[in-house]
């Protein structure tokens, strides 16, 4: 699957959940995205129990600002926690099918060489932290530093120092890659993009686009 694809979907299923702002909505995407998970992988089904760790802090803060104060407090607090949960798990679940690879030699293609760079980036910023925190962790234990807060706290400068270091190392060799530099790019592997999925994502916009037109009206 064109990586586009699911990216389009999850963008798609969070617009449409946010502006329609209807329980039966929230309820009914929040539902299918449960089944899709379950359905699926184990790594899918991490997406769907972070998206539901994240939605508690949401829900706690809303029963917070409008529970003592509304007379329908726990009402609103209940729609508002439907939607944001619908926005997240949905959401999550639908990037966790984008291949990070598979993005990044897409939009070689179709978006200007420094903005794919900051992309990718960002996307690897998080799987290059968590490397370099158990690489620091490791090098504590075999120190015969204990495992505590306190020694985890300690790690927080040496891994921001090794992210920036590595930047700063990655910069020399993409200017040698021409990465500033104007004109076509070709990639070695081009990403598959079947019609069928270009039509597929084009027709997720457009419902989309109706769908949110329908709901303010």
């Amino acid at each position: 699957m064109n990586p586009l694809t699911p990216l389009t979907a999850a963008i798609c299923a969070v617009v449409v959940v946010m502006v329609a702002h209807e329980p039966v909505v929230s309820g009914i995407f929040l539902i299918a995205a449960a089944v899709m998970a379950l359905c699926a992988g184990r790594r899918h089904r991490r997406a769907l129990l972070a998206a539901l760790v994240i939605s508690v802090p949401a829900t706690v803060s809303y029963a917070l600002i409008y529970v003592p104060f509304a007379d329908d407090g726990w009402a609103t607090t209940g729609d508002l926690s439907l939607r944001f949960a619908a926005m997240t798990v949905s959401g999550l679940l639908l990037l966790s099918f984008v291949n990070a690879d598979d993005l990044m030699r897409d939009l070689q293609l179709r978006i200007p060489a420094p903005l794919v760079y900051m992309v990718g980036s960002v996307v690897r910023l998080l799987p290059m932290a968590q490397h370099r925190w158990r690489t620091i962790r490791q090098v504590q234990l075999s120190r015969g530093v204990p495992d505590s807060w306190r020694a985890r706290t300690s790690c927080v400068l040496p891994l921001v120092v090794g992210l920036v270091v590595d930047a700063g190392n990655r910069a020399r060799p993409l200017q040698r890659t021409g990465i500033g530099e104007t004109g076509t790019r070709t990639v070695l592997v081009p990403v598959a993009d079947p019609p069928v999925q270009r039509i597929g994502r084009w027709l997720l916009i457009v419902a989309s686009v109706l769908a949110a037109v329908l709901a303010v009206m």
